[in-house]
């Protein structure tokens, strides 16, 4: 049974078997402390190995037990004086011990050196504390969607589409350097191009998948294969996708404060942040809603007001940098907000154009500490504007016929984004690394595991 399932005052004074793990032991002539813990909850559980309620054998075996050796025991659980819960030690049932020379210590680590050894950080309270959310957090969009009637699709990995026109893609090819399709084979940059040949026939789709991206970035904030949550709707414009960006959030942020409140405090103590509140503020908040001329003049004033970004101009049509949304999340709007109706010379050859001609319906969610968390946008529906949009990028057509197929054959509008997804457990857990969320994080120059 887990640890984290022992621990019930129903369960006091019962013969106990419990395994797991050595984090922490002191040991003296006639008692043994050990810390044992299998990653069911945050600190494990004391368990108190007294030398007249042992064989010699056992008792000895415990006091030369290295850090992170694997034991099987078995007890009785009480309850301490001051109310915690202890596990009096009566047989060792089953143990293998850790070498020794094992790389994690007794002593605190940087986040760097636990890098290095993404094989064994997870030992760590802390990245047990940030897995654990993440495991669940991943378990909650699929329960979302499926609550709210969405079909879970499988796009393909290897495919000739790059969805965002970047050209960040991984080319697929065999040893001796076959492209093996009939076509250059890509790793996919995103699932919603296929996904949106099945929304067009289910309705409401989602997808939740690896990505991958050819960036030679070493910032914090990137990684060369993350994950992704892509929710697509027909007969739906770009508001009703913010309304579902801004209701999943919602959701998963109340169940992780209720789940995880301990992992919440013990994390928010390590990365000097206040979680909880930050958690609260999603779920209580009402997100803001500008559009992008908006924002510039928000940034522009600011520029003005606080003597910040003075080499920036605000100009239409400019990108809005980290520091900006970071500005727009964490000083403007205090909270999350969405920016929409970017210049259409920045949107992807998808994007629903305006009647303006200038601007497409295309949105960002940004909260505080992260910047842009969703990306989205509503679906172009129309075939000639498509097509001339695909002309003014440059991009393959023959390449994208089937995707204007769609278009021809009883296309209902559609909206649909994207959820970092890496990125939202950053939020919610404070890590500042992309590399910290991901158990083998896929980097420039990396690629130990």
């Amino acid at each position: 049974m887990e640890i984290k399932k022992i621990l019930q005052k129903k369960n006091i004074n019962k013969e106990l078997k419990i395994s797991g793990w050595i984090r922490f032991n002191r040991t003296s002539k006639k008692i043994i402390f050990i810390d044992l813990y299998d990653g069911s909850n945050l600190n494990g559980i004391q368990i108190i190995c007294k030398k007249n309620l042992l064989s010699i054998d056992d008792f000895e075996i415990l006091y030369r037990a290295p850090l992170y050796s694997a034991f099987t025991l078995k007890g009785k659980l009480i309850l301490s004086k001051n109310n915690n819960y202890e596990f009096i030690l009566e047989k060792i049932i089953d143990y293998n011990f850790s070498d020794p020379k094992i790389p994690l210590g007794k002593k605190d680590h940087t986040l760097e050196f636990l890098r290095m050894q993404a094989h064994l950080r997870i030992r760590t309270k802390l990245f047990q504390s940030v897995m654990r959310i993440r495991s669940y957090c991943s378990q909650l969009i699929h329960s979302y969607f499926a609550i709210h009637g969405f079909y879970y699709i499988n796009t393909p990995i290897i495919t000739k589409n790059d969805a965002e026109g970047a050209g960040e893609t991984f080319f697929v090819k065999t040893k001796d350097n076959n492209s093996f399709f009939n076509g250059q084979g890509t790793l996919t940059v995103s699932g919603q191009l296929q996904e949106e040949a099945y929304t067009q026939s289910l309705k409401k789709t989602y997808t939740f998948a690896p990505t991958f991206r050819a960036e030679n970035s070493n910032t914090s904030r990137h990684a060369n294969e993350f994950w992704m949550i892509e929710p697509e709707m027909a007969f739906a414009d770009y508001f009703a996708a913010m309304n579902l960006g801004e209701n999943i959030l919602k959701f998963i942020s109340k169940k992780i404060l209720n789940k995880y409140k301990e992992e919440l405090l013990f994390l928010g103590n390590f990365f000097k942040l206040d979680l909880i509140k930050n958690l609260e503020m999603i779920i209580n908040k009402k997100f803001l809603r500008i559009t992008y001329q908006k924002a510039l003049e928000v940034l522009k004033v600011a520029k003005l007001q606080n003597n910040i970004f003075l080499n920036d101009q605000f100009n239409f049509g400019d990108e809005l940098t980290t520091e900006h949304e970071k500005y727009l999340a964490e000083k403007f709007a205090k909270g999350a907000i969405y920016i929409y109706d970017y210049p259409a010379q920045n949107g992807a050859f998808y994007m629903y154009k305006n009647n303006d001609n200038k601007t497409v319906r295309g949105f960002d969610l940004l909260v505080p500490k992260i910047g842009e968390l969703i990306g989205g946008s509503q679906r172009e529906n129309d075939y000639q504007k498509l097509i001339k949009t695909i002309d003014e990028k440059k991009l393959a057509l023959k390449e994208l016929t089937w995707y204007l197929d769609l278009r021809k054959y009883g296309y209902a509008k559609s909206s649909g984004f994207g959820i970092g997804f890496e990125r939202l457990i950053m939020f919610i857990t404070g890590v500042e690394n992309i590399r910290d969320v991901l158990p083998f994080p896929r980097t420039p120059g990396k690629l130990e595991f």
